[in-house]
């Protein structure tokens, strides 16, 4: 085979060398003429395919030799005068500088200007890097360079929306150097930094976008919470001042903290906290301008009267994003994660646009049935309904652009894109979600996009369609810079030949784009499974084959030939196995070129897919259920009011309240007039009815963190933030019974975050589960865990009990001088307010000061009484009341104390001994609150023990006799007390919420199952439901997995299988171990 050197010298017409001699001393006796090159197999130095050159056949007549030479000559002569394309083979002299730039005039084009406008036989002219002119009449200035572009097709270049191209995270060496005082305090908080400024070119990362057809990218500091503006970077190789086409396009947010060294955030809470805090101070430092200029606060502010992106790492993100920027009247831009279709109509309600990921998750490898096992319901249905996600967003009316953001591989978006096509997306909303939406939603549609003249002249050359499967990006033109990624003037070799080896016809198959060409042959008359591989190897229009047998490795044929008519016709000489030569030749069958084949990307019929399920975690529902009119007939009905407990009783519910209870309950009564509404009536002969269990303590359905454990007081941070209504728990505890939950902030500080008050509505979203109406509550704690003394470093304040009886000391001071501040400030006179210094919102005061208005209750976690008395005394001094001492081991000890404060007590049933500030703890501990006159609850701390708290409630029978009725109350209306919301919950009697369970039995009776759970009237659970839905589960299942292997056996990528625990937070978990982004934390 001709090395390197060689082919080079054959390609640019260089002498192989006159009689040149090979190794035994033969000469070749060949001179190559440049002018021949590319005209015939005689045009290149014949030599051999091993390292030492072969003899040429024998002549009975030497090749063009003296006179006969100078027709040849004559001939050359004239070829090199009249093409022109030859002469431009040799690139100019490095001294040569062009001064003027030249037009350029692309004629005969399929010309698209856009996604939606297609101009047959169009001319379009190039101006200065700027489209001059485009249409079907356009003149052709004298001077242009002029390209004949019949066959091929020229698109807008694509815009990468979501990119960090040239922008690395900060390091240690760019922190150090900064002025610390000179900006906000926080190191995610990086809002001052400016894309083009901090630009680092990446020529490497740039070019395998442009080879993808992207000449734009909107770039950005992918670091930290607030990131600082992006630029739109032109993808070009031009100083980097020349290829900022604009700066500070938009302003770019995370929920991630990046590079920061800085402990505070160490959970999404956190980081919304401290976002929200931000913003809150870049707002009231631009309205006093009274204060040193902080950097970081000045750059919020401006950017958010500007565009705002933020990243959403899955749908529920996104959600929150949209509720905390609601709060500054802002609508962002978000980029999502590419499960939206499961939170349609909520995602659509926040009027955000998106960018969509174009990346599609891999088929699990799950041909062992054990390895099915181990992937989850969600991650099944994700990998099936991902490619419907674009389609089904742009039904519901969302704008959206794509992203190759989260790529790995760059190569295969276009395989991607042709997938969502199949699933239903129109092509031309593809191309336009990578052209002219992207442009528009960064405001550079005026500029980019398209290609109607004054725009920048960013484009593609195509061989056809650009989500057709056999398509070629031959050339990107970014802003009037050409760069060809694969020649538009090579012939296309893929197709089927009818291949002339002289004493046979073969079949000669040739695959794949010029650039990787992939080749077999087989006899005429063999199947396809016995062709062998060929190994094919082009420079321009020149070509070498070599194969040999299945029967024979060592017989290898070999090929040396050129390529005419346009890649139809090869021709040649060849070599057989022993040294035979032999002319050969190949012709393409008609219809087996690829532009020969339809656009498959275009004509393929749209795919099925299975249902979205509310949540996708498993046990959702498709449909959402309905709030319907039903009647209880003859139940026992546990009312937890001076009825007691009624038997044979019917109870009525009638959007979403209990409207009657009693026997015999007749509709023409309930609802009379003509009009009535349609009526479920369930026999509930010899079952049980309640109120809904109420768990007061609980970190069920809490996403990234349960602890913002960085600072021993974090008031500010709120766990409505971060629920997570995916959490399967919810549907288990619903199975359990339990309709109302009160999410607690974990133990880790003195001070924690605010609670969450949630309705188990399993399936809707988050926002839809916060009792909004709800009193405030907040997480305070005692004890072992907020001074570290079982984890950490134990670097932060407090490490003693004594520091934490003074943390609240020095809090609550704070938060009184905060109080009156402001109460000074809202009573004041206009004139003075406007003479004065508006006061700074300090949202972790904010929350202390609602606690002495009364306004807010705590929620403790205590164990021993020691520092029970001290948090009551505090209370007491500062003048505010401790609702809630949660978990109270000790509290037997402090009854007749806590009943005088006022608090109340939620306990742990029997749990005694698990360490050492419990060792006291009995588990008669609630029967002797309850009996001392403390309003005591039972509560769960533990997702596990929440679906059995009327197992646990019926524990304090057994440890102090307390009475049925009053041990069902310790779950139900107490707990409803402790949370002020007894005046809707925790008990059945009219004009309550219609939060329900129907029991089998006694409910608190070991052998009491929960037949149907009602929240608001809507049965959210019901047992026999439960049992379709586990088959329908398993159905599924076996029909993706079945699609997971299909994929697999059709060459589709795969990824190992792996299991999945969930984690279940506890009060001392700190940081975001753990979280699980349940349906595509990988890709």
């Amino acid at each position: 085979m001709m090395d390197e050197q060689e082919r080079r010298e054959g390609s640019t017409g260089r002498s192989c060398g006159a009689g040149r001699s090979d190794d035994t001393g033969h000469s070749s006796g060949i001179t190559v003429i440049p002018a021949l090159e590319g005209w015939g197999w005689y045009s290149r130095c014949i030599r051999g395919w091993t390292d030492r050159p072969y003899s040429i056949p024998p002549r009975t007549k030497p090749l063009l030799s003296g006179p006969d030479m100078r027709p040849l000559l004559t001939f050359v002569a004239v070829l090199l005068a009249v093409l022109p394309g030859t002469a431009q083979r040799l690139p100019p002299p490095t001294h040569i500088q062009q001064v003027a730039t030249p037009v350029v005039a692309f004629t005969n084009a399929t010309l698209h200007t856009d996604a939606r406008t297609t101009l047959v036989k169009a001319t379009l002219l190039i101006r200065d890097g700027v489209v001059a002119a485009a249409g079907t009449n356009v003149a052709i200035p004298a001077g242009a360079q002029v390209r004949d572009m019949h066959g091929l097709h020229i698109w807008p270049a694509l815009i990468e929306p979501y990119s960090d191209l040239g922008l690395p995270a900060s390091t240690t060496d760019e922190r150090k150097a900064e002025v610390k005082g000179a900006r906000q305090g926080n190191a995610a908080l990086r809002a001052e930094a400016r894309a083009q400024a901090l630009m680092k070119p990446d020529a490497e990362r740039a070019a395998k976008l442009r080879e993808q057809g992207f000449a734009l990218a909107i770039t950005h500091r992918m670091d930290g919470i607030a990131r600082g503006t992006s630029c739109a970077l032109l993808l070009n190789d031009r100083p980097v001042d020349e290829r900022v086409a604009r700066t500070d396009v938009a302003a770019h947010f995370s929920f991630n903290k990046g590079s920061s060294p800085d402990a505070y955030p160490s959970s999404q809470m956190g980081a919304i906290a401290l976002l929200r805090q931000a913003l809150l101070d870049a707002q009231w430092n631009a309205r006093t301008k009274v204060h040193d200029h902080d950097v970081t606060l000045a750059a919020l502010a401006q950017q958010l009267s500007g565009r705002l992106v933020v990243e959403g790492a899955d749908r529920n993100e996104l959600l929150r994003w949209s509720v905390l920027l609601r709060e500054f009247g802002v609508t962002p831009i978000a980029k999502g994660g590419g499960d939206e279709y499961a939170r349609l109509k909520a995602i659509k309600s926040t009027a955000m646009p998106l960018l969509l990921p174009l990346r599609l998750p891999e088929a699990y490898d799950v041909e062992d049935p054990y390895d099915a096992q181990e992937v989850t319901f969600a991650r099944l249905k994700h990998w099936e309904l991902a490619p419907y996600n674009a389609h089904r967003v742009d039904t519901a009316g969302i704008a959206f652009a794509f992203t190759t953001h989260g790529r790995t591989d760059l190569k295969g978006l276009w395989k991607d894109l042709r997938r969502m096509v199949a699933c239903g997306l129109d092509t031309a909303r593809a191309l336009e979600a990578m052209t002219t939406d992207a442009a528009r939603l960064f405001g550079l549609g005026d500029r980019h996009g398209t290609l109607a003249p004054g725009m920048s002249a960013d484009l593609i050359v195509t061989s056809s369609h650009p989500l057709d499967e056999h398509n070629i990006i031959h050339e990107t033109w970014v802003a009037g810079d050409r760069y060809v990624h694969v020649d538009p003037d090579l012939a296309e070799l893929a197709g089927t030949y009818d291949l002339n080896l002289g004493d046979a016809i073969w079949k000669l198959t040739v695959k794949g784009v010029p650039a990787k060409l992939e080749s077999t042959v087989r006899r005429a008359s063999e199947a396809d499974s016995l062709a062998v591989k060929v190994k094919l190897e082009r420079q321009g229009p020149l070509v070498t084959l070599s194969f040999s047998l299945k029967d024979d490795a060592n017989a290898i044929t070999r090929l040396s030939g050129t390529v005419h008519a346009g890649g139809g016709v090869w021709d040649g000489q060849g070599q057989r196995p022993g040294g035979q030569w032999f002319p050969w030749s190949a012709i393409r069958e008609a219809g087996s070129s690829s532009k020969d084949r339809n656009d498959t990307a275009r004509t393929a019929p749209p795919n099925s897919a299975g249902p979205v399920h509310h949540p996708l975690v498993g046990f959702g529902w498709t449909s959402a259920p309905q709030q319907l009119t039903t009647i209880f007939r003859n139940a026992t009905v546990w009312t937890n009011t001076d009825k007691g407990i009624l038997r044979n009783t019917d109870v009525c519910i009638h959007q979403g309240r209990v409207v009657a209870l009693g026997q015999g309950l007749q509709v023409e009564e309930l609802f009379p007039g003509k009009v009535r509404p349609a009526i479920t009536e369930i026999d509930a002969t010899g079952r049980h009815l309640t109120s809904g269990i109420v768990d007061e303590h609980s970190h069920i359905a809490i996403s990234r963190g349960v602890n913002e454990g960085s600072m021993s007081i974090s008031s500010q941070v709120r766990i409505g933030d971060v629920v997570n209504p995916d959490d399967i728990n919810i549907y288990r505890n619903l199975a359990g019974g339990v309709t109302t939950v009160q999410l607690l902030h974990g133990s880790a500080n003195p001070i924690g975050g605010q609670s969450a008050l949630i309705k188990l509505r399993w399936g809707q979203p988050a926002d839809s589960m916060l009792i909004r109406s709800a009193h405030g509550h907040i997480k305070f704690a005692l004890g072992e865990n907020v001074k570290q003394s079982n984890w950490g470093p134990g670097s932060r304040f407090p490490r003693s009990r004594m520091g934490v009886e003074q943390q609240f000391y020095d809090a609550f001071h704070r938060a009184k001088d905060y109080d009156s501040t402001w109460r000074l400030w809202n009573g004041a006179k206009p004139k003075t307010r406007n003479a004065s210094e508006e006061p700074r919102r300090d949202l972790q005061l904010e929350a202390l000061a609602e606690i002495l208005r009364s306004e807010r209750s705590i929620s403790c976690h205590s164990y021993v009484q020691s520092e029970i008395d001290m948090l009551m005394h505090v209370a007491d001094s500062m003048g505010f009341t401790v609702n809630t001492f949660t978990h109270i081991l000790e509290g037997y000890k402090m009854a007749a104390k806590m009943k005088e404060h006022g608090v109340s007590a939620s306990t742990f049933s029997d749990w005694w001994a698990y360490k050492f500030e419990v060792y006291d703890a009995i588990p008669y501990n609630a029967a002797l609150l309850h009996a001392a006159g403390v309003n005591t609850g039972i509560n769960s701390d533990d997702a596990e023990m929440s679906r059995r708290l009327n197992q646990e409630a019926a524990k304090a029978i057994k440890y102090g006799g307390v009475a049925p009725e009053e041990a069902w109350k310790m779950v139900t209306l107490n707990p409803a007390r402790m949370l002020k919301l007894d005046h809707r919950i925790g008990s059945v009697e009219p004009g309550k919420d219609a939060d329900l369970v129907l029991w089998s039995a006694d409910p608190l009776s070991i052998a009491a199952k929960v037949e149907r759970t009602y929240v608001d009237g809507i049965c959210y659970f019901d047992r026999t439901s439960d049992g379709q839905q586990r088959a329908i589960i398993a159905s599924e299942r076996d029909r993706i997995v079945r699609a997971m292997m299909a994929a697999k056996a059709d060459g589709a990528p795969t990824r190992k299988a792996r299991r999945e625990r969930q984690h279940l937070w506890h009060c001392d978990d700190i940081g975001e171990e753990g979280h699980q982004n349940e349906e595509h934390d990988d890709h």
